[in-house]
C-alpha cells in the first residue's frame, strides 16, 4: 500500500469516529476543532512509523487490546498469599507481537503512551513500573514455548525538533524517527534483534533501543537489553512485588510515604490534588527514596535475593 492509501484509510476512520454522538465535543468549538486537527496529524504520523516498524520486522501482531480476565482471551493471574488469601490480577494489553523461532515463539509486549516513556529498573524494583512485565508474565506463564523477546513502549507524541535551516528533509525525517523509536527492554540475542529490525546491520536501530558494533555484536552500553535468564529473574521479582502490594492492601497499610525519584528529582506530590488531606510535610515525614542505580547492579541485587 502507498503512503497516500494508508492516510486515506486512517482519515476515514477518524471521520467515522468524529460522527459518533459521544465524540460531539471534538467539533463543538473552534478550540476543539484545532485540537482534533492536531490529533489527526499525530495519528497519521505515528501510524506511518508503526506500519514501518512492522514492515521491517518478522514480528507479527498476535492481538490488540488483549484482556487477561475471567471469560476473556487469557485467564486472570492468580496469586495465593501465605495466609491463604487469593489475589486476581486482570488487565488489558495494548498489543502482543510474536515471531517464530527455533526454540519456540518469541513474544513481545507493546504499550502505547501519549508521553515519552521508558523502563527504569529502579522504578521496577520500587514497584512503580511493573505493568509491562506483569503483562509479559500473564501471557508467557499460560503457554509453553513462549520466549520473552521484549517489553516496549511506543510513544504517541508530537515530535518537536530544534530549528536548523541547514538540515535537509531527509535529516529531519531521521530526527523524527528517532523520537518515535520504541523504548524498553529487548532480549539480548542478535537473531531476535534482527527479527525486530531486518534492516539493521550495524549501528543504531531506527525501530528498537539497540546498537550493533562494527563486528555486529550487541553494544551493552548503547543498548537496552537483558538476557533470557534476567527476564525470568525480573518476572519472579514482579511476583514478589505484587504479593507485597497485596499484603499491604489487605492489612490496610496507607502510610504517608510518597516516593522521591533521585534520578528525576521528582515526587508525585508536585501534582497531587489531595495535599490538604494527607498533610505530608518533608520536615516531619519521610520519602520513600528511589535510588539511581545502573541496570547491571540492580539485576545482580535481584538475583542475589
Amino acid at each position: 500500500m502507498t503512503k497516500e492509501e494508508i492516510e486515506e484509510i486512517i482519515k476515514n476512520i477518524i471521520r467515522e469516529k468524529l460522527t459518533q454522538n459521544r465524540n460531539y465535543i471534538l467539533g463543538a468549538t473552534k478550540k476543539y476543532q484545532i485540537l482534533t486537527k492536531r490529533l489527526e496529524k499525530l495519528i497519521l504520523q505515528a501510524m506511518n512509523y508503526i506500519i514501518e516498524s512492522l514492515v521491517h520486522s518478522d514480528f507479527e501482531i498476535m492481538g490488540n487490546e488483549v484482556e487477561f480476565k475471567t471469560n476473556k482471551e487469557y485467564p486472570p493471574m492468580e496469586i495465593t498469599l501465605e495466609d491463604g488469601k487469593r489475589v486476581e490480577i486482570t488487565g488489558k494489553i495494548d498489543r502482543i507481537d510474536f515471531a517464530k523461532g527455533n526454540e519456540g515463539d518469541y513474544i513481545r509486549i507493546i504499550d502505547y503512551k501519549s508521553s515519552v516513556k521508558n523502563i527504569d529498573l529502579n522504578e521496577v524494583v520500587a514497584g512503580l513500573q511493573i505493568q509491562l512485565l506483569t503483562y509479559l508474565d500473564a501471557i508467557t506463564s499460560k503457554q509453553e514455548n513462549l520466549i520473552p523477546a521484549g517489553v516496549l513502549y511506543f510513544n504517541l507524541i508530537d515530535p518537536i525538533l530544534k530549528a536548523d535551516r541547514n538540515k535537509t528533509d531527509e535529516e529531519i525525517e531521521q530526527e523524527i524517527k528517532k523520537q518515535f523509536k520504541m523504548q524498553g527492554l529487548i532480549l539480548a540475542d542478535v537473531n531476535v534483534i534482527r527479527k525486530m529490525d531486518k534492516t539493521l546491520e550495524k549501528g543504531a536501530s531506527n525501530l528498537i533501543p539497540v546498537y550493533l558494533d562494527q563486528h555486529q555484536n550487541i553494544s551493552e552500553a548503547r543498548s537496552s537489553v537483558i538476557t533470557k535468564e534476567q527476564f525470568k529473574t525480573l518476572q519472579k521479582h514482579i511476583d514478589k512485588v505484587i504479593k507485597e502490594i497485596a499484603k499491604e492492601i489487605y492489612s490496610g497499610q496507607i502510610e504517608i510515604k510518597p516516593y522521591y525519584n533521585q534520578k528525576k528529582k521528582k515526587t508525585p506530590c508536585d501534582y497531587c490534588e489531595y495535599k490538604s488531606i494527607c498533610n505530608f510535610d518533608p520536615n516531619c515525614n519521610s520519602y520513600y527514596y528511589i535510588q539511581n542505580k545502573p541496570k547491571e547492579q540492580i539485576l545482580e541485587e535481584i538475583e542475589e535475593k
